[in-house]
């Protein structure tokens, strides 16, 4: 190589060099900041708050649509809905994990959580069809094909024993559905969030304070009104689900006065008027956490308690009635301290 070459190559490396050095101190990395996003989906509010460089809000909302046409028995698009009309058997990756978790808890709460419970919540006026008059004959012949054990899966697909069984993930889906987000939001790089679908929440890392994320829990205030909200108090979770389930909320009054409350027991098809009037659960997901909120409501105080002994990663705050306008509230050994403010 001559003289004049060697000079050549010097001259391009050290201009290469100088461009690298401006590149680096021109162009820095954007600063992360506190990005709220919120919106309509499914009929329920959601607001997911996250620390990042970029809004993720095209992500969230393709998340929140690509559930919805999974599981959503109210769209009549959706995947489930498909299979409750036996036009289709086959599962995707969300019902899966639906249908898996629920046989979990079904088998483990005696019956108590059932998904297939879906037409005897259509007969009582809670469902995604026209409610028909309710009454034991209607509960009876419904019974019938009522019960995920006459269901099973064979790898991808879905096989019922009766044609007429259907399903109703919504006691689950908000769950996972804030999981699902949760995941996409860390899948971008996100490790502080807190991801809310009408009232579950998934929550991770730390809140703006740098502290860990502060849940009002509400309480039992007969309402029929999904806008006031009476605090019972405040917790502080991180790296968990956390789901409430009540039925002093979500409930109709019927032709002769009676308070007809949205929570179906499936082994009875009747309307569940436990002695919990309000159950708070937190689980390492929100799918678990808003399954076993349900669960909880259908079993009861005690029944309650000796499933959570079974379960030391959940833990859980039953609110109960006192025989008057008074609430007695019970809470496992590991749920986090209750403050007021």
């Amino acid at each position: 190589m001559s003289n004049n070459q060697k000079r050549t190559k010097a001259i391009i490396l050290a201009i290469i060099g100088i461009i690298g050095i401006i590149v680096v101190f021109t162009i820095k990395p954007e600063r992360k900041r506190w990005i709220n996003n919120s919106g309509i989906t499914w009929n329920t509010e959601y607001n997911i708050k996250y620390c990042h460089h970029t809004n993720l809000s095209d992500s969230i909302i393709s998340v929140l649509r690509e559930v919805e046409l999974s599981v959503s028995p109210f769209n009549k698009k959706s995947r489930i809905t498909a299979i409750n009309e036996n036009r289709s058997d086959t599962l995707d990756g969300y019902l899966s994990r639906l249908y898996d978790k629920s046989v979990e808890i079904n088998r483990e709460s005696g019956g108590a959580f059932d998904p297939t419970v879906s037409p005897l919540v259509n007969l009582w006026g809670f469902g995604y069809e026209k409610a028909e008059k309710a009454n034991r004959q209607a509960v009876d012949s419904i019974l019938m094909f009522v019960g995920i054990d006459k269901t099973r899966k064979e790898g991808i697909r879905i096989v019922k024993s009766d044609g007429r069984t259907t399903f109703n993930f919504s006691a689950i889906a908000k769950g996972m559905g804030c999981d699902e987000v949760g995941k996409m939001l860390e899948r971008n790089g996100v490790t502080d969030y807190i991801v809310e679908i009408g009232g579950e929440i998934t929550a991770k890392g730390h809140n703006p304070k740098g502290q860990k994320w502060r849940i009002s829990i509400d309480k039992p205030i007969n309402a029929n009104d999904t806008v006031i909200h009476h605090s019972a108090g405040i917790v502080e979770i991180t790296n968990c689900g956390i789901a409430t389930s009540g039925n002093y909320r979500n409930y109709h009054t019927d032709s002769a006065g009676n308070k007809v409350a949205h929570t179906i027991n499936p082994r009875t098809g009747m309307p569940e008027q436990s002695d919990v009037l309000s159950a708070t659960v937190i689980a390492p997901d929100c799918m678990t956490a808003d399954a076993y909120a349900t669960t909880f409501m259908v079993l009861g105080l005690e029944k309650s308690k000796k499933l959570l002994d079974k379960h030391p990663e959940i833990s859980a705050m039953l609110i109960t009635s006192d025989n008057g306008n008074s609430f007695k509230i019970w809470e496992s050994g590991n749920f986090p301290k209750m403050r007021q403010r």
